[in-house]
């Protein structure tokens, strides 16, 4: 059901990247919707992964963040290399709190890269990544082979996991997609030990900010630090808008490719202008469980 609409939707587009803006397209139209419907995006979401799965044999995917422009080169190994601004946006966000010998879980790990890059790099005793969509984990399973990180499928207002059990958890561009954000931080602050940290970062229409900055006030977390990273973000648009357009129409099909587009915020569509508008922005936060 939800690829006959979205191929409704791609057919009756007229707008593609880098066309005028004036008006809406029907395309900017359900973006609108998603935006206010979250629902509705985890459903696009679980279509995307399912079709990715089957498109993405080689795997060149791993990673599906807008990435961080920093200043700070680190070495990367070269099997990373290509995705280093996805890569500097978990860096950014990950390594605020040393996670060595640790027990670390990420929500909303998507197809692994951030979780994989955690492990290999930031060596916790142990690394879990959960994701509500069943094709993303058994992706990871397959792909991934690395001594103490683990996969699992599961909600993020239902975490499956025992009280207390987790040193730091890890949300990286995802939270937006969740019905429920109260509940979801709820579900963080049961899993996480006393004094532990909650790493966070996402971003948000900005009619939309001051909810989410009330609901983190009023959550069992301590806000340590919150930082506005629009500008690394819109960069890291920029800097790898050419490789995102080389791998997309490589992979996908050319009636899905401006909906691939959206979701990547390549130059000149909705998400991108959003972002260089000011209309979203984008946010890291350090939590500290009370």
């Amino acid at each position: 059901m939800v690829k006959n609409v979205l191929v409704k939707i791609v057919i009756k587009s007229r707008v593609g990247v880098g066309d005028s803006m004036k008006g809406k397209s029907n395309l900017h139209r359900v973006f609108d919707f998603i935006g206010k419907y979250p629902k509705a995006k985890s459903l696009v979401w679980k279509f995307w992964y399912r079709y990715l799965t089957n498109l993405d044999k080689k795997a060149d995917m791993t990673f599906m963040n807008y990435g961080y422009a920093s200043k700070r080169k680190f070495p990367l190994e070269k099997v990373d290399e290509s995705n280093r601004y996805c890569v500097q946006l978990y860096d950014h966000v990950a390594s605020k709190v040393n996670l060595r010998n640790l027990d670390v879980l990420e929500v909303g790990c998507g197809r692994g890269g951030g979780s994989s890059y955690i492990m290999r790099y930031m060596h916790p005793k142990s690394m879990t990544g959960l994701d509500f969509s069943e094709n993303a984990i058994e992706f990871c399973k397959k792909h991934y082979s690395i001594k103490g990180l683990s996969f699992i499928a599961g909600a993020a207002e239902a975490l499956p996991f025992d009280s207390n059990k987790f040193n730091v958890v890890v949300n990286i561009e995802s939270s937006h997609c969740y019905a429920n954000i109260p509940k979801f931080l709820g579900e963080v602050s049961r899993v996480l030990k006393k004094k532990a940290y909650f790493l966070f970062a996402d971003f948000r229409n900005k009619e939309y900010l001051g909810i989410l900055f009330r609901q983190l006030r009023n959550s069992d977390f301590e806000l340590l630090e919150k930082e506005n990273i629009t500008k690394n973000i819109l960069k890291s648009l920029d800097l790898d808008n050419a490789r995102k357009i080389k791998i997309i129409n490589q992979k996908i099909p050319i009636i899905f490719r401006k909906i691939f587009y959206e979701f990547a915020g390549i130059g000149g569509s909705n998400v991108y202008n959003s972002f260089k508008t000011g209309k979203r922005e984008y946010f890291s936060f350090i939590l500290k469980n009370k």
